[in-house]
Order: structure tokens, then sequence, then C-alpha cells
């Protein structure tokens, strides 16, 4: 060995003891880093993962069947006043088939307030809901005693029939339809918070920062000892690939679920029901354009109103891409509707002739045509109603089992994922005492 060599070997030593020197510090570093950014990756894996689980309960436990809560009131009492207005028309002693569906529909009416003030108290619906509850008997009152008027042949009846209607269109059905609108904007933004992309974005980041830890502590320790793999820490960074992988597609599929919940399900929901509550109001001005005998334009016109709100192509009961799995039952309720119209519009022609009493027949007689299509068209929303329901309730199930186990899986893999990877670093320290 020459001389020259001496003072280069002397080198090579100072380097690798100071290499020595500094690494146990580096790697207790890194275990901290390692803590930490592990620490961070729980909360925000846990606290996405949470706000999506709470909105798919909110959705499915709380917002979904309040919303078809206060749809049902809504035509109920929509039912109950059509129903009523149509008995008056009889006049004497009233079918007791119309008797019975107007009882029926205020007493599904009392049992639905009675929920929804169980479900709302506390909140700024719960006054609607009391304003309902307290017209509703001066409602039935004002109708009985109209009932009881017209059974005698007293004309005043009609008086009554109009000022029970106007107190459920002026007071009762806009309060129902607050409630109603209520319901489904907080429907809407628990769907909107369970589908966004925002979370999924936020897990990715996390994970990102936790693996880019992780293969930094092996990359350095395979430059100091030279050994490819260390086993644990190898071990932990397939852990937290696993419990990534495992998390985006649990609130993947979530939303996938929610996006669906609100597609096939409430979005039928909504427009059938409102559609079938404007076919009974349509239904109402009818029978009131002949109660009030020559003072019927405002029904006249409302009836018009309904129409081009149901008509074909632009109408609710038109061909809307919205009604997933529902929009094979809308042909026959646009053919039942156009049949309706066409019966309305022979009633309307005689009403402007003074002719009431063939009017009159032509609307609710025991022959009438224009009754049994309204009776078939409010039947005929009952089953696609029913199946958009249950295609909602199928898919909210889904969207909260898809994140069933992560409360508890996110935390319990992390520590799994650090304990390895303290492991894998400790051992190395070890080597330096």
């Amino acid at each position: 060995m020459t001389d020259m060599s001496w003072p280069r070997l002397g080198a090579t030593r100072q380097r690798l003891r100071a290499r020595a020197a500094t690494t146990p510090g580096r790697l207790r570093l890194t275990m901290a880093a390692i803590v930490l950014v592990a620490l961070l990756a729980g909360l925000v894996f846990g606290a996405l993962t949470a706000l999506r689980r709470s909105a798919a309960d909110a959705v499915a436990t709380r917002d979904e069947p309040v919303m078809v809560g206060a749809q049902r009131l809504y035509g109920e009492l929509s039912d109950a006043d059509a129903t009523a207005a149509t008995t008056y028309l009889r006049g004497g002693a009233e079918p007791a088939a119309l008797r019975a569906r107007y009882l029926a529909a205020l007493k599904t009416a009392s049992l639905q307030l009675a929920e929804l003030g169980r479900r709302v108290e506390g909140s700024d619906e719960a006054a609607a809901v009391a304003a309902i509850s307290a017209d509703l008997p001066v409602y039935s009152g004002l109708l009985e005693t109209a009932r009881a008027n017209n059974r005698q042949g007293f004309p005043v009846g009609a008086a009554y029939v109009r000022q029970a209607s106007d107190l459920m269109r002026d007071r009762m059905l806009p309060a129902s339809r607050r409630l109603y609108a209520a319901e489904a904007q907080r429907l809407s933004d628990h769907q909107r918070t369970g589908t966004d992309v925002e979370s999924l974005i936020g897990v990715l980041i996390a994970f990102g920062c936790m693996l880019a830890v992780l293969v930094q502590a092996q990359v350095y320790l395979a430059q100091r000892t030279h050994r490819v793999f260390n086993i644990p820490l190898v071990a932990a960074t397939a852990v937290l690939v696993a419990l990534a992988a495992w998390t985006v597609i649990g609130m993947a599929s979530a939303r996938s679920a929610l996006m669906r919940s609100q597609h096939d399900g409430s979005d039928s929901v909504q427009i059938l029901s409102a559609a079938r509550i404007l076919a009974l109001r349509a239904q109402a001005d009818e029978s009131l354009a002949l109660v009030a005998r020559g003072g019927a334009e405002q029904y006249l016109n409302d009836f018009v109103q309904v129409d081009g709100l149901l008509q074909p192509p632009s109408g609710l009961l038109g061909d809307r891409a919205e009604l997933r799995g529902s929009s094979a039952a809308l042909p026959a309720l646009a053919a039942t509707w156009r049949g309706i119209r066409d019966e309305h519009a022979r009633v309307a022609q005689r009403q402007h002739q003074g002719d009431f009493g063939p009017a009159v027949a032509l609307a609710v007689g025991p022959r009438s045509r224009e009754a049994q299509l309204f009776d078939r068209l409010n039947r005929g929303f009952d089953e696609p109603i029913a199946a958009a329901q249950r295609r909602f309730d199928h898919a909210a199930y889904d969207a909260r089992s898809a994140l069933t186990g992560l409360a508890i899986g996110i935390p319990l893999l992390l520590v799994v994922c650090v304990a390895l990877a303290l492991t894998g670093l400790q051992s190395r320290l070890d080597e330096y005492r």
C-alpha cells in the first residue's frame, strides 16, 4: 500500500463513523414522522368516512322518510279536498264509497301529521306541522256543516264547501308544500354531501403522504444498510395499501349507491307524487267549478294551468329522463289524463251554456266517464311510486352497507401499519447500540 492511500483510507473511515453517528437520529426522526403522518391520515380517513356515513344514514333514516311523509300528507289533503267537493255535487245522501274515501284521507292525514310532528320536533318545520294540525279540524267542521245543509237541500252548503276549500288551498296545502320543500332540500343536501368527489381526493392525498414516508424510510434503510427489503416495513406498506383500497372502494360504492337512490328512487317518487297531487287538484277544480255555478273562472283557469304542468311531452307525464325505472308507467298515465281533458272539455262546454245539471252528471254522475278516469289515474300512480320507493330503500341500504366496518377498520389497520413500521425501524436502530 502506498503512502498516498493512507490519507484516503482515513477519510473514508471518518465518513463511515460520521454516518454511523447520524443514522440513529435519522431513524428516530423517521419513526416520529411515521407516527405523526399516520395520526393525520387516520384523522382524515376517519373524518371523511364518518361524513359519508352520516350523510347516507340521514338520507335513509330521516330525510327521505320525512319527505315522503310530507308528500303523502300533501296528497291526502288534496284527495280529501277533491273527494269532498265531488261528494257535495252528488247531493242528498252521498255514496258510501266517496264518504269512506274522504274519511280515510282525513284519518291518514292526521296520522301523518302526528308522525311528522314527532320527527321534526324542534326544527323550523315544526311550525308548519302545527299550523296544519290546527286548521284540519276547522276544515272538517266546515265540510260537516256543508254536508248537513246539503242533506236537507239548503243551497248555503255550497258556501261552506268553498270556504273549506279556500282554507285548504290558501293555508293548509301551502304549509304542507313548505314542509315538503324544506325536507326535499335537506335530502338533496345530504345526497350532495354523500356523493362529492372531494372526500375521495382527500383520502388519496392522505394515503399518498403516508405512503411517501414509508417508501422514503425503506429507501433510506436500503442506502444505509445495503439491504433491499425490510420485511416489517414492506408489510406496513401492504397494510396501508389495503386500507386505502378498502376506504376508496367503500366510499366510491357508497357514492354510486347514493346517486342510484336519487336517480332511480327519490327523483321518481317526487315527480310521480307531484303529478298525482296535480291530478287531484284538477279533480277538485272540476267539482268546485260546478259548485260555484257561474263563478267558476278561477277553477277552470286553474285546471288549464294544471294541464300545462302534466301534459306530455314537456309536462310531468312526459317522457322524462329522471324517471329511471318508472318511465314504463307514463304512457298509460298520460293516456288517462288525455281522456280526462276530453271529458273536461265537454263538462266546461255545458257549464258555459248554463246546463249545470247535465254538466254535473258528466263530471260526477253514476255513469260519469270522467269520474272513472280520475279514479283510474289516482290508482295508477300507486305501483310506480311504490316501486320507486323500493328502489330507493335498496340503494340507500347499499350505500350504508358499503361503509360498514370502516369506523373500526381504519384505526385498527393504521395501528397495525404503524406498529409494523416502527418494528422494522427499531430492529435497525438496535444494530447501532
